[in-house]
């Protein structure tokens, strides 16, 4: 099960840093990352949309943190660590 999460951690990191390259600055982005199948990795994005876990949906903001060395937006592996366990526990 370990596995399984870090594997999701991963890829949906993956997922978030091609996003933060067409939208370097989340803060003010309108998007969010809809998780349609944790399991198998399928990840979209949608626009307009907030956080709504519910609805499996993370602002694009909300996956992110900033690195201090490089002033940039990165992904929240934590804050995703934290997500996957809604899917595995």
């Amino acid at each position: 099960m370990e596995n399984e999460i870090n594997d999701f951690v991963e890829a949906l990191a993956r997922f978030v840093e091609q996003e933060l390259s067409r939208e370097p600055d989340p803060v003010y982005s309108q998007k969010a990352v809809k998780i349609d199948d944790a399991r198998n990795h399928i990840f979209r994005m949608m626009e307009p949309a907030r956080t709504d876990e519910s609805e499996d949906l993370y602002a694009l903001a909300d996956l992110c943190r900033m690195d201090e060395d490089n002033l940039q937006a990165v992904p929240n592996r934590g804050r995703m660590l934290r997500i996957a366990r809604n899917y595995w526990n």
